[in-house]
């Protein structure tokens, strides 16, 4: 059992250290642990391990992290004895974690393209929305899985039953739902994760207002303004939410159009009626499409 008051951590990067072996060929760098024609050099650890960490910790805590590679390389090799990999189950797992793999890595290059953002760009950015990020709102929101239900909530909004009501009633947000969906306040960049989100709450101006229906991180949304108050605030404040901001939004374009220009390449088809159907939905929700080629 591994001890000390990084225990809980060592034992969840103890899990990373499944492999990372060099196999069935003379290793490159130090080997630091060995089963069978497998070892474990010091290249590979840090690989796996943040270097950082690893001094920090006591000598015992890293014995144990390679005593853990140890046990887990001997429990994959009898599993390959076994022949565990050839079950149906495993194998299409394997597959499925390829593929995440792959993905994964070819978004990251995605990613890594697009992160340089120069200061000139978020400076300027900032000075375009000054009038936005200068300012507090307080806003409520309820959210819904389908759109069809959250248009039926809006119509009851729109006949005059209470926001408070609705969103305690019919939201999905467990977290907000109890106390009539209610978020608090929030200035812009705050919310930089949810960049659709927080475009419809900076299109609502008045108290009081609601959004239509909108489509956001939270699947479907109606959003109320409570307010909006001013509050300057320092570009260097806000600066990192600004490049976050930049650098999604750059990413969002590049993704896009590699997926467009990728349709072109692979034949695709959906069949949302099909799911729809089988999931007991009533095939003429509206905006349901029949199908995309």
């Amino acid at each position: 059992m591994l001890k000390g008051k990084n225990g809980y951590l060592l034992i969840l990067i103890s899990l990373l250290l499944v492999s990372g072996c060099k196999k069935e060929k003379e290793p490159s760098g130090k080997i630091i642990a060995k089963v069978d024609k497998a070892s474990l050099t010091i290249e590979d650890f840090l690989k796996q391990v943040p270097a950082q960490f690893l001094i920090q910790t006591s000598a015992e805590n890293r014995k144990a992290l390679l005593e853990n590679w140890v046990a887990n390389e001997i429990i994959y090799k009898d599993a390959l004895k076994k022949g565990l990999q050839k079950e149906p189950e495993i194998r299409e797992k394997i597959e499925q974690f390829k593929k995440q793999l792959l993905t994964r890595a070819y978004i990251q290059e995605i990613l890594e393209e697009v992160q340089f953002v120069s200061d000139l760009e978020a400076k300027s950015y900032f000075e375009i929305h000054k009038d936005e990020y200068n300012s507090i709102v307080e806003v409520s929101h309820m959210s819904f899985n389908s759109k069809q239900q959250a248009e039926e909530v809006l119509s009851k909004l729109k006949k005059g039953t209470s926001f408070y009501k609705l969103a305690k009633e019919y939201s999905t947000d467990n977290e907000t739902a109890a106390n009539g969906g209610h978020l608090g306040e929030f200035r812009m960049g705050e919310l930089a994760a949810y960049p659709l989100f927080e475009e419809a709450v900076l299109k609502l101006k008045k108290s009081g207002e609601i959004s239509d229906v909108v489509e956001t991180e939270f699947n479907y949304d109606i959003i109320k303004l409570h307010s909006r108050k001013k509050s300057p605030v320092n570009y260097e404040d806000v600066y990192q939410s600004i490049m976050m901001k930049l650098r999604t939004g750059k990413f969002q374009i590049r993704s896009k159009a590699l997926v467009d220009s990728l349709k072109e390449v692979y034949p695709y088809e959906i069949f949302p009626e099909v799911l729809e159907k089988e999931m007991g939905v009533p095939l003429t929700a509206p905006g349901l499409p029949t199908s995309t080629e």
